[in-house]
């Protein structure tokens, strides 16, 4: 295995700032998702952040399909929670746009395409305005008897205003910590309604700091379009689930939230795989603490359109293919046989009371002869794995034990491991690593080597070693970019989890014993 150490523990990430909210999101505004095919896409509101590189990379696109894979990348790259439901910097969008066609509209220009309305969607609400309106000119005199004539003099109507936009440290630091730590910002515009427009005395240093924010608003610079959803299983594929949920059960399973941890201890995971066989299987699953035996599994998955493709409901039996971070709890594990696509599912595990219940999105990879990676499995170590078929989690010769509850110790190292399919050349294949604690960046590392090893034609698995010793505890994010070093789109996967510190009994507990 490779072993590579996170550098860079003290660099602060763009989405760092007081209460948890992410800095894009207090002043990233664009426009709605699809271009208006009446103008070029570039000069719409909807691309204020795009960079000059991807600008420039507009500009080379030749195809309506290109173009649209484009826009698509502009908003997965600004996702500041990628491989979730929602992407809030895209619904930021919607209602900043909403917000600037209010206030800033000069006859029938829309605010978010005057000036204001730009500086609006780039730099987001001033802390102060102050505005001056241009008095109107005194009307031409009449001549004085002997005086020589006058040419008379036009009558400004007194409606130019001169609005100046302050940004303060006090009211707004976090955008001015983006722009280089400056004390203050003003912009100043000039609105003539009579003329039907408003300007900015000062446009290049506004589209210098414009730039600036456009760089720093990209958060996943990898991440690429989900594959498309197909609910058909193939030929050969084992038959989905078709339960009957009770009325009661499915309203139950229509309230479950989202948040993969629950306040009383229980975690939802779940991973896409394929391994040797080469078809992708969906595992789901539960870590529960200590409580009662009698339990059930209970459960649906729609296709985007909301058909639903399979619905479980039956005994919620412990799994042994997993660790934990604590010796008393149990796994409970459910598998798939889900076709290429993405899928909306929710499940819950059910005794006298709910248990524990997730809400979650499925993104299943399409491998007929396309580059696709795995979910990102997170384990505390691999150990060998037993000769038997039945044997989960197998990568190489090597069994990989998820950590069911997400939840590692300081005195563990966390492994990572990755499936990877069809690239165009392993050898150059390189991953890229983030790490965030909450909304700061905490380290990265610079592409390394994937060390891919084949596991069968046209698929390999790589595995790497992260030490936590030297982080502090709290709630991590861990994003992985794989590259591929040819024209093949990168990939991004993500993975969850919670340090804690190291003491006495805290240790981890390791379930990689055969069924029954």
């Amino acid at each position: 295995m490779h072993e590579r150490v996170l550098h860079g523990a003290d660099r602060r990430g763009t989405g760092g700032g007081r209460g948890g909210v992410p800095l894009l999101l207090l002043w990233l505004v664009a426009g709605a998702a699809l271009a208006q095919v009446s103008e070029d896409w570039a000069d719409s509101p909807e691309a204020y952040f795009l960079t000059r590189e991807e600008r420039a990379e507009w500009k080379q696109l030749d195809s309506g399909l290109a173009r649209d894979r484009f826009r698509e990348s502009y908003w997965l790259k600004r996702d500041p929670t990628p491989g979730s439901e929602k992407n809030e910097f895209y619904n930021t969008v919607l209602a900043r746009i909403k917000t600037a066609d209010a206030r800033f509209p000069i006859e029938k220009t829309p605010g978010s395409r005057t000036k204001r309305g730009f500086v609006f969607v780039v730099f987001g609400t001033p802390a102060r305005v102050n505005e001056t309106r241009t008095p109107p000119l005194e009307p031409p005199r009449p001549p004085q008897a002997g005086g020589a004539p006058r040419n008379p003099v036009g009558v400004v109507e007194g409606n130019e205003t001169t609005s100046v936009w302050i940004y303060d440290r006090e009211r707004t630091p976090r955008l001015l910590e983006a722009l280089g730590n400056r004390p203050s910002l003003e912009v100043t515009f000039v609105i003539e309604p009579t003329r039907r427009r408003d300007s900015i005395q000062n446009p290049g240093l506004v589209d210098e700091y414009r730039d600036t924010l456009a760089k720093k608003s990209i958060v996943n610079p990898d991440v690429i379009p989900p594959a498309a959803a197909d609910a058909s299983p193939p030929p050969g594929r084992p038959a989905l689930p078709q339960a009957v949920l009770s009325p009661a059960i499915r309203a139950s399973l229509e309230k479950a939230p989202s948040a993969a941890r629950s306040e009383n201890g229980s975690v939802f995971g779940s991973a896409v795989l394929w391994g040797k066989a080469g078809d992708p299987e969906t595992f789901v699953w539960f870590f529960l603490p200590a409580g009662a035996d009698d339990l059930t599994l209970n459960g649906w998955i729609r296709s985007k359109d909301g058909t639903e493709v399979a619905a479980v409901s039956e005994p919620a039996a412990a799994s042994p293919f997993f660790s934990t971070s604590r010796p008393d709890g149990r796994v409970v594990l459910r598998r798939f046989a889900l076709p290429p696509g993405t899928y909306n599912a929710s499940f819950a595990v059910e005794g006298k009371e709910t248990r524990a219940s997730c809400a979650a999105t499925l993104q299943v990879p399409a491998l007929e002869g396309a580059f696709a990676v795995s979910s990102l499995i997170l384990s505390a170590g691999a150990g060998r794995a037993e000769p038997t078929p039945s044997t989960l989690f197998v990568f190489g010769e090597s069994q990989v034990p998820p950590r069911a509850d997400a939840v590692f110790l300081t005195s563990e190292s966390l492994w990572y491991f990755l499936e990877v399919a069809t690239p165009s050349d392993p050898a150059k294949v390189t991953l890229e690593t983030r790490l965030r604690r909450g909304t700061e960046e905490v380290g990265s590392s610079g592409a390394f080597p994937a060390g891919l090893v084949e596991i069968a034609p046209g698929r390999y698995i790589c595995g790497t070693e992260m030490p936590l010793a030297t982080l502090e505890r709290g709630d991590y994010v861990l994003y992985v970019t794989v590259r591929t070093g040819g024209d093949q789109r990168p990939s991004v996967r993500r993975g969850d989890f919670q340090l804690l510190p190291s003491g006495p009994g805290k240790q981890g507990s390791r379930q990689d014993a055969d069924p029954t």
